[in-house]
């Protein structure tokens, strides 16, 4: 019972990082007006460290401008749900495991415009956390699994 119960205080801990994460990431893109002097920001630091890629540009159509919102809404909702999941993971697990999967299928969708699209490269770094903590939380489940079976 103690294992189980230390492996859950790491998992809380790597599932209120997952969901501050992407609060923090996200946020400001909920905000008009701040959403662009954010993406503003992240364009010239791309272009600061030489990573290549396109610099972004203020949309034209205001349905861009509210879809760019509208995920930074989704991403902070997301990120919630993951803290909430970090109260109860045993219970929750659930939330982890599509939040693990929406964050794997992130990082190839990235890498995708990355790649095709010639996407700032900046965005892969979020990208590589996604898949770090996502691989994070599928072995805490795989783990937590386990060590409920024994």
């Amino acid at each position: 019972m103690k294992r189980q119960n230390d492996i859950i205080r790491r998992f809380r801990y790597l599932l209120v990082f997952g969901g501050v994460f992407n609060i923090l990431l996200a946020g400001p893109l909920m905000i008009p007006g701040l959403a662009d002097r954010y993406l503003f920001l992240l364009s010239d630091s791309n272009a600061l460290l030489h990573l290549g890629g396109i610099p972004y540009a203020r949309p034209v159509n205001p349905a861009h401008a509210l879809l760019i919102n509208t995920a930074g809404i989704d991403l902070v909702l997301i990120g919630s749900l993951v803290l909430y999941a970090s109260g109860d993971p045993g219970r929750r697990k659930g939330i982890v495991l599509l939040n693990a999967v929406g964050r794997l299928i992130f990082a190839v969708i990235a890498l995708y415009y990355v790649l095709k699209a010639g996407l700032m490269r900046l965005v892969l770094v979020p990208a590589m956390v996604d898949v770090l903590i996502s691989i994070g939380f599928i072995r805490f489940l795989f783990v937590l699994g386990r060590s409920a079976r024994e």
